[in-house]
C-alpha cells in the first residue's frame, strides 16, 4: 500500500498551528458539499491543489477535496488503485505512467498540471567520468556523456515513470538502448540513498529529491527538456466517477486555474505557502532559493491552453495526442485508433483522453470560480 506522509507529532502540532482556522471550517457544513477523494504527489502540483485547499476554494465551487499527499509516484498511486478500486476519484501522474501503466485501471486523462521536464534531471556521481565530455552531439550542446563512459553504467529510477522515458532520450542521442546499462528500479527516495552508498553511477530525479541530491554533491548531465523528453503531469480520473460526475471534474480543473492564475503571474506569493508546504511533508526546511527555482522550473497551463493542448484537427495533431504516440513509441508499440480499450504489450487498457471538463470549467472561471446556482 502506498505509504502516505509521515504524521509524526511533529507535523500534527505544526498542521494544527499553522492551518487550524481552515480545518475549522472543514468542520461546518460539510453534507451540502460534493467530497472528493485526490491523492496527490508531494511535488509541485500536490502544493498547488494543497494551496487552493488551505484558501477554502474548494468550498467557494461546492466541493470539498479530500486531500492525500503521498511521496511516491505515478505508478505507485496507479498501481494501488488496481488493488483497491476506492482509493482516490482523482488524481495527478505523469504522462508516461497515465499511458503505458494504467493496464486495468479505466481512466480519463482530463487537464495538465504542469509540464516536469525543466525538474527531472539526470543526475551522476560528482566524479563520474560521464562528466568529461559535454556537447558530443552537435544537436545537444549542454548535454554530457559520450557512448563509451555511459555504457555498463549503472542508473537507479523509477521504470514506467517520467524518470525511463528521460533517460531512454539522453540514451538515444548516444546511439545507446536501455541494454546497454543497468537499470535498477526503485523508489526516488531509495536512488538517492543508494547512490549516497556509491552502489551505482547515476538515477533519475525530479523535486525535491533532485535538489537534496545537488546539495550532496551529485551532478546533473541533463535535464529532461534538453534530451527532448517533455513530461508533463496530467489529471486523472477513475472512468466511472468521470461518467458520473462530469460537474465535479470540471470545479476540479477551476480551482486549479484559481492558484495557476497566481503561479504565472508571481510565484514570490507562494513562496512562504511552498516552504510551509514541504515543511509539514518532509519535515525539512527549504530555502527560499529552491522554492524559487522549482516554482519556475514547473510551466502551467491556463485552461484556454490545455484545450488547445487536447484539440486535433484534419491538419492539426494535437500536443497531447503527440505526445501519447511518442511515449508509446518508446515504449515499443502504438496504441489502437479504434474507440474501445486500447491493445499494446498484450494488456488492455480503458483510457480516455479529453478536452470535455475543461471547457467546463470555463463556466466557473468566468464565474469568479464560484458555485454556478
Amino acid at each position: 500500500m502506498l505509504s502516505k506522509i509521515t504524521n509524526s507529532f511533529f507535523v500534527g502540532l505544526l498542521s494544527a498551528f499553522l492551518f487550524s482556522p481552515v480545518h475549522a471550517l472543514e468542520s461546518e457544513n460539510n453534507d451540502a458539499l460534493d467530497h472528493v477523494k485526490i491523492t496527490m504527489l508531494m511535488e509541485h502540483e500536490g502544493f498547488l491543489v494543497w494551496y487552493a485547499k488551505q484558501q477554502g476554494w474548494d468550498r467557494d465551487l461546492g466541493i470539498n477535496l479530500e486531500l492525500s499527499i503521498v511521496n511516491s509516484s505515478g505508478l505507485d498511486i496507479l498501481n494501488e488503485k488496481r488493488e483497491h478500486r476506492d482509493q482516490w476519484d482523482v488524481t495527478c501522474v505523469g504522462a508516461v505512467p497515465a499511458i503505458i501503466a494504467s493496464e486495468n485501471v479505466p481512466i480519463k486523462i482530463f487537464g495538465i498540471a504542469n509540464d516536469e521536464s525543466y525538474a527531472t534531471d539526470i543526475m551522476v556521481q560528482k566524479d563520474s567520468e560521464i562528466l568529461n565530455v559535454k556537447g558530443w552531439s552537435r544537436e545537444y550542446p549542454n548535454v554530457y556523456g559520450d557512448p563509451e563512459s555511459i555504457k555498463g553504467k549503472t542508473f537507479f529510477l523509477r521504470y514506467g515513470t517520467s524518470s525511463s522515458y528521460a533517460l531512454s532520450n539522453w540514451l538515444n542521442i548516444f546511439g545507446l538502448k536501455e541494454e546497454d546499462v543497468n537499470i535498477v528500479d526503485c523508489q526516488i527516495t531509495e536512488a538517492l540513498k543508494k547512490m549516497n552508498n556509491r552502489e551505482g553511477d547515476g538515477m533519475v530525479l525530479w523535486a525535491p529529491e533532485n535538489y537534496e541530491a545537488l546539495k550532496q554533491g551529485h551532478q546533473i548531465v541533463a535535464h529532461a527538456a534538453q534530451v527532448g523528453a517533455f513530461v508533463p503531469v496530467v489529471f486523472v480520473a477513475d472512468y466511472d466517477y468521470a461518467e458520473k460526475h462530469p460537474d465535479i471534474l470540471a470545479k476540479i480543473l477551476a480551482l486549479y486555474d484559481r492558484v495557476v492564475q497566481i503561479h504565472n503571474d508571481d510565484v514570490f506569493k507562494l513562496i512562504l505557502s511552498y516552504k510551509q508546504f514541504l515543511m509539514l511533508y518532509t519535515g525539512k526546511v527549504f530555502n527560499e532559493d529552491f522554492c524559487i527555482y522549482d516554482l519556475k522550473s514547473h510551466p502551467t497551463y491556463s485552461i484556454s491552453e490545455q484545450i488547445t493542448l487536447f484539440t486535433s484537427t484534419r491538419e492539426y495533431t494535437s500536443g497531447m495526442e503527440t505526445l501519447e504516440q511518442n511515449i508509446v513509441k518508446k515504449f515499443e508499440k502504438l496504441p489502437n485508433k479504434s474507440s474501445g480499450p486500447l491493445d499494446f504489450f498484450g494488456k488492455k487498457y480503458k483510457r480516455e483522453t479529453t478536452s470535455q471538463y475543461l471547457k467546463e470549467a470555463l463556466r466557473y472561471q468566468k464565474n469568479n470560480y464560484k458555485k454556478i446556482e
